[in-house]
């Protein structure tokens, strides 16, 4: 099965303002608020967490996916239309929750939003065997791809992932998973290729391009970011950006 990442259009015909937020409303101390959604990285939320609110440019237009850059829709999270979710709804999507928001447009509240949250990632559906994996150094974003890995299962990725410290992280390459994962999104941290808003099957792809959601740009998984950019790639698929 193909997969793609989720990253937000650059075309501002769609967008009106590529960088659709201004600001942000944060409605607690967000370093020391407990309830703060930031305070649940890939865990499962059992109350209303606090949110924070986008504030758009007034020449910004509404989209099905809201571009956000700030505190509070870090670790995955997106900003989402009640029509995106309703689709999301129907496909078999893995670890993600849903929390009612609110944007600010023109001074109004818009209240059908929705802030995604990733509860749980796929690690144990990885076929380890066929997947690389490397040491990235989070400050100089450099991967050693001399030295890659061996890691032959579950226990073996845990143990290592949790033995680097800072700046070491584990990288992931060339992901596969086994032949029982039939999701649809998913989000799937350290892997270089997934972006920062998850992952969709290539027929959940079809689907959000079919009911016409916008906002939205689809980078197959193969592809590095820096690559989808520069080729060429996007720019056949997506026109010109900005």
């Amino acid at each position: 099965m193909k997969y793609f990442a989720i990253e937000s259009s650059l075309d501002e015909k769609i967008m009106g303002k590529v960088d659709q937020c201004k600001e942000y409303i944060h409605h607690c101390n967000v370093w020391e608020d407990p309830n703060f959604i930031d305070r649940f990285p890939f865990e499962k939320i059992h109350s209303k967490p606090i949110l924070s609110t986008p504030v758009l440019h007034s020449n910004a237009k509404l989209t099905d996916l809201i571009k956000t850059i700030s505190t509070g829709f870090s670790f995955g999270s997106m900003i989402i239309s009640d029509k995106f979710k309703s689709i999301l709804d129907d496909f078999n999507c893995f670890g993600i929750q849903y929390f009612q928001t609110y944007l600010i447009y023109k001074s109004k509240e818009v209240n059908d939003y929705w802030q995604t949250h990733i509860s749980e990632i796929p690690y144990s559906y990885i076929d380890f065997e066929n997947t690389k994996f490397f040491i990235k150094n989070s400050e100089t974003r450099r991967i050693d791809n001399d030295k890659p890995l061996e890691i032959k299962n579950l226990l073996d990725f845990n143990n290592k992932k949790d033995s680097l410290e800072y700046p070491f992280s584990i990288s992931i390459n060339e992901v596969q998973f086994d032949k029982t994962f039939k999701y649809d999104y998913f989000f799937l941290r350290y892997f270089e290729n997934g972006g920062n808003k998850g992952i969709v099957s290539e027929r959940l792809k079809e689907e959000i391009e079919k009911q016409g959601c916008t906002g939205i740009e689809f980078r197959p998984i193969e592809m590095s970011l820096q690559d989808w950019y520069h080729s060429g790639e996007r720019e056949r698929i997506y026109g010109k950006s900005y």
